[in-house]
């Protein structure tokens, strides 16, 4: 077909095409996406351009019968019709135990999906993932794509991806009843109704197939309800042949009727029957038919295995019990070494053997991936685990064994496969999460801090790469123990998720944490090197939440302390990091002359180990140069920074950090040409994994070139800027390039384009505390749309209402008159606006 549509010199999706074969342009790409459509109109398709259409057609596929699925051939065809139909969101509901995942995960094995997406809820809400990490999860390692900074943004990537993937994909969402309360999912786990709300747009290249015990009631999106029933007694039958168990009409007929053809129950009960009694079904039914029927549930006949499990191979069934502390989330399969560690009464000749025993028993799931319990076995395991601490006291210590024990295998993986950060951090996390369950927040706290962050330079708990591509799992786990802790530790865990705090917009967090800090080190002496540098991070962290909001005065008061005490320190290290908090503030405060001589301090503090005579006799001559820059005064600019800059590379993103300010500092004084030089230096700097400061220097670049009226080169460093930004997962760092951009797009009269930023921004500030940005983006969305539409002045003075009145709560100065801004950048506003 390719061949033949490149003699007609026609496109995938030609007019002409069209015409021919009578069809629609969406009909033809689904044709090109080998997506199923009407065997007439794929005849026409074909015929259009000469070719037999039986040439083209692809012949079903072979399906490898598998023994251990009998029966659901009605319900394959349902779901298939609901598709056809248009359904992209499918809730297979029915009782624990009937067979929903085994269905989803046959159905997308054998209806021609080329990709499986798999998320299986946890048993118990505590222990729920955060639909963010699951949707990071998804874009990074199915679709090689860095998550967002914001959840909405890292939501419509996934979109995105999905709608335009080649791929029929396959999405399995299990055990959702998990997260639901009378059929609406709870308040912590709403954002999971956003996912299902994107899951159910008609554009995607994918089906949604969801496994719960109970039904699900959300207004805002369209899924199919599919009541999954168990199984006939036919299939039973079927499936117990297939296992060398010897039929019994009777017994069969009363054991499918007392078990409701409970799928999960016809397995265990053809293994049990097997191995422990030959293959004769009659026999085994006249032994249990009593003690089973006395409650026909699923959870009882499970009951009965773990007794005759532990009665018949006791290391077996301690295996299976321990297999209980694990979670299945984040890793849902175990590899063999998971089950291996928790054998540490067993002779390693033999724990293959008990690994085997519950294989054959059929009360462990495997696949390519790895070993997992069925969730009706995990709770099972994970409750008999527990109950061997309140009834048996020589046995008390199973609990915390097992979980001592999976948290060292996770650590120990950890260190072997630490090539791979996103993944073997996931271990370190995985561990944290064993150890608090023992109650070890100690351990806890020093896996935090010294194993994810590195806290033997201490300075790295103000932020490494493993704090900032990993903020999410590092709160989660910090908010689970922080209040265990006491003391200089629970300071110290304090920095690093004060200081993240902020980025991810809770700036009113950030300040309550910096108070908490100086409460506890008050108590301890300023001798101590970790309590010095708690409290010059207390202080920091103040001053970043405060600047963050835009309440500078107090931001600068928080800095100036910070200041104080690294002076007293001797530190030099230290020091850099106050005065650059400093300089920051200075920045922001319209002031890039005392800006620039903080920032070159941090520099040289960082760099050099101290400001010395000759140094600070150089940063003189230095400074009389930058505000009259000539073509020989740049050059001596340059000849200054390589200077002191040996081992570019060296703590790159620190000096990165440092030289963009200052970078920054010469566009905000039109000192254009040094600006550019110091960029240079900068760009030295980086590598291709460094996606955030690619973008901040993109935005620096573009004000250099707006500067020089370059506007072309200026928009292609704002867009280029915007593109990564997407990539970032702090809101701070999503919502500065877009506001740069927006207010760019303003002054170049393009109101249009600069509204759409601005309703943008609108968006992603919600429920973030950072109030300047937001009183800035509400004024200007208020005067752009009175540029773009000025009749609709209500909706303008809305927006210049709540700019006014945040600009008053946190002090803005320069919104002390939002009519006098507006005259200034609005003049035609009418006196009818005169009440702002």
């Amino acid at each position: 077909m390719e061949q033949a549509r490149i003699r007609k010199n026609w496109t995938k999706a030609a007019p002409q095409w069209l015409q021919v074969a009578y069809t629609s342009e969406a009909t033809l790409r689904r044709f090109w996406r080998r997506e199923p459509i009407k065997k007439q109109t794929f005849q026409d398709i074909c015929e259009a351009v000469n070719v037999n259409w039986q040439e083209v057609v692809e012949q079903s596929r072979p399906i490898v019968p598998d023994s251990n699925f009998v029966g659901r051939e009605e319900a394959i065809n349902d779901l298939n019709q609901l598709i056809a139909q248009g359904a992209k969101l499918i809730l297979i509901q029915g009782e624990g135990g009937i067979g929903k995942t085994t269905l989803a995960r046959y159905f997308f094995d054998t209806q021609g999906f080329d990709l499986t997406i798999k998320l299986h809820i946890a048993m118990e809400r505590e222990n729920i993932i955060s639909v963010e990490l699951v949707i990071e999860e998804w874009l990074q390692c199915y679709f090689g794509e860095e998550p967002g900074r914001e959840f909405g943004i890292t939501l419509d990537r996934l979109r995105r991806k999905l709608q335009s993937s080649k791929q029929k994909i396959g999405i399995l969402i299990d055990r959702l009843e998990t997260a639901l309360q009378r059929g609406s999912f709870i308040s912590q786990h709403r954002c999971y109704a956003e996912l299902l709300r994107m899951l159910a747009n008609p554009s995607l290249n994918s089906v949604t197939l969801l496994t719960s015990r109970e039904q699900l009631f959300e207004s805002s999106f369209l899924v199919e309800i599919y009541r999954l029933a168990g199984l006939s007694e036919v299939a039973w039958e079927e499936f117990f042949c297939s296992h060398q168990v010897e039929i019994d009409t009777a017994a069969l007929k009363e054991m499918h009727h007392g078990y409701a053809g409970n799928a999960e129950a016809m397995c265990i009960l053809a293994n049990a029957i097997r191995l422990d009694f030959e293959g004769n079904l009659h026999a085994y039914w006249q032994e249990n038919r009593h003690d089973l029927l006395l409650d026909p549930t699923l959870e009882n006949l499970i009951e009965g295995q773990f007794d005759k499990l532990k009665g018949d191979y006791h290391q077996a069934y301690q295996l299976l019990c321990r297999l209980g502390c694990y979670r299945y989330q984040e890793i849902p399969t175990l590899p063999k070494g998971a089950l291996l560690c928790l054998l540490w009464d067993v002779p390693i000749s033999r724990r293959e053997r008990v690994i085997k025993a519950l294989r054959d028993r059929a009360l462990i799931g495997w696949d390519d991936g790895g070993y997992y319990l069925h969730p009706v076995m995990q709770a099972k395991a994970k409750e008999r685990l527990k109950e061997e601490i309140s009834n048996e006291k020589q046995q008390s210590k199973e609990w915390l064994l097992a979980n001592r024990a999976a948290a060292q295998f996770y650590l120990e993986l950890y260190e072997a496969e630490k090539v791979d950060s996103e993944k073997s951090l996931k271990y370190v996390f995985e561990a944290i999460e064993h150890l608090a369950v023992m109650g070890d927040f100690e351990e806890c706290c020093n896996v935090l801090l010294f194993q994810v962050l590195g806290a033997d330079k201490i300075e790295n708990l103000r932020g490494t790469a493993n704090l900032w591509n990993n903020m999410s799992r590092f709160i989660s786990s910090s908010e689970k123990i922080i209040d265990r802790l006491s003391g200089i530790k629970k300071s110290l865990l304090f920095i690093p998720l004060g200081t993240i705090y902020s980025e991810v917009g809770k700036n009113s967090q950030a300040l309550k944490i910096s108070e908490q800090i100086l409460a506890i080190t008050s108590q301890k002496s300023e001798s101590e090197e970790q309590v010095t540098f708690a409290r010059i991070s207390a202080y920091s962290i103040a001053g970043k939440a405060y600047r963050y909001q835009g309440n500078l005065h107090k931001a600068e008061v928080a800095c100036q302390q910070a200041n104080k005490i690294a002076s007293n320190s001797g530190k030099n290290y230290w020091q850099a990091l106050a005065v650059y908090g400093l300089g920051a503030v200075y920045l922001e405060k319209n002031r890039p002359r005392k800006a620039l001589r903080y920032f070159l301090a941090a520099a040289a503090y960082a760099k050099l180990g101290g400001i010395t005579q000759e140094l600070k006799r150089e940063l003189k001559k230095l400074f009389r140069l930058l505000f009259n820059p000539q073509i020989e005064q740049i050059a001596e600019v340059q000849t200054f920074f390589q200077k002191y800059n040996q081992n570019e590379l060296g703590d790159r993103i620190k000096k990165f950090n440092i030289l963009w300010n200052i970078a920054r500092c010469f566009n905000a004084m039109k000192s254009f040409e040094v600006a550019k030089k110091v960029l240079d230096l900068t760009q030295r700097l980086l590598k291709q994994e460094d996606n955030n400061q690619h973008c901040l220097l993109a935005l620096e670049l573009a004000t250099y070139y707006s500067g020089k009226k370059q506007i072309q080169l200026a928009q292609e460093c704002y867009k280029k800027a915007l593109d990564l930004s997407v990539n970032q997962g702090e809101k701070w760092s999503r919502a500065y390039p877009l506001k740069c951009y927006a207010n760019w797009l303003y002054t170049q009269g393009r109101y249009s384009e600069a509204l759409a930023k601005y309703r943008q921004l609108e968006e992603l500030l919600r429920e973030t505390e950072f109030f300047s940005m937001q009183a800035d983006n509400y004024y200007y969305l208020g005067i752009t749309i009175l540029q773009v539409n000025p009749e609709q002045q209500q909706q303008a003075h809305k927006y210049l209402k709540k700019a006014k009145k945040i600009a008053k709560e946190i002090g803005l100065v320069f919104y002390k008159s939002v009519e006098d801004k507006a005259d200034i950048h609005y003049p035609l506003m009418n006196k009818s606006s005169s009440h702002f």
